[in-house]
């Protein structure tokens, strides 16, 4: 189940408002609260500003680890590269989008829609794909910073 509590406890922790956490993420203050509250689930683009303006991963935002700050992580939110990397992942397993819409519980339009980033995933649904698989979230939102070993730089 995702862990709400880490979202007042982070914003408590620095001493904001949820008025303020609001504004920092643009968004009304009784949309931000009914997020604290559990009554919406905050979606993936907005955890993402969140979990970037505190510098924590997703995954720990969500209680997935207790690992507040990956060596690898990165800034930002794209759509894309989610799908792309959901859709990788799915080829990786040998599965159809059908397998995959039967594990989270959508259909398989819905999935196609999510791999090509026509619509973004909900976090409910990308929480079920991260445990199902055992992948961090932020690595499937491309939020995990790419190591470039010395034999991959081409030297001019």
């Amino acid at each position: 189940m995702i862990d709400i509590e880490r979202l007042k406890n982070i914003r408590e922790d620095h001493d904001l408002s949820q008025k303020e956490m609001a504004n920092i993420l643009n968004v009304n203050r009784s949309t931000y609260s009914l997020w604290e509250l559990g009554i919406n689930i905050i979606p993936i683009k907005y955890l993402s500003n969140f979990s970037d303006h505190f510098n924590y991963s997703i995954d720990y935002v969500l209680g997935l680890t207790n690992n507040k700050h990956p060596n690898d992580l990165k800034k930002g939110f794209n759509v894309n590269i989610l799908g792309n990397n959901l859709k990788q992942l799915r080829h990786s397993k040998g599965l159809s989008q059908e397998n995959i819409a039967n594990i989270i519980g959508v259909t398989q339009p819905c999935i196609a829609r999510y791999e090509k980033g026509i619509i973004e995933i909900s976090t409910s649904n990308l929480y079920k794909f991260s445990k199902e698989f055992k992948i961090p979230i932020y690595e499937l939102c491309g939020k995990k910073e790419e190591k470039v070993s010395v034999n991959d730089v081409n030297p001019k």
